[in-house]
């Protein structure tokens, strides 16, 4: 085992399962991971089993976190330029 690794996997499992399980956007973060992860060519490699488990955890908090964002009305000024109908009303 590696203790780095492991404490890393451990600290994104206790995030995700905070701001990512159980919410509203799970399963929309989850497929996104998903999409992410099945274009990627990461599967065929040597990552082990828990290395994707982290990366998608990693995909799914920071997809989770933007989905928020947007429904809190927080644009970032990338998003205004490609739609800035979100900006109205």
């Amino acid at each position: 085992m590696n203790p780095g690794l492991d404490d890393c996997i451990e600290l994104m499992a206790t995030l995700w399962a905070q701001k990512v399980a159980g919410h509203t956007h799970e399963r929309q973060a989850g497929h996104a991971a998903a999409m992410l992860l099945s274009g990627s060519g990461i599967i065929g490699t040597r990552a082990t089993g828990e290395m994707i488990e982290l990366i998608e955890q990693a995909i799914q908090l920071g997809y989770a976190a933007a989905l928020k964002d947007v429904e809190n009305g927080v644009l970032d000024d990338d998003v205004l330029q490609w739609r800035p109908d979100l900006a109205e009303g």
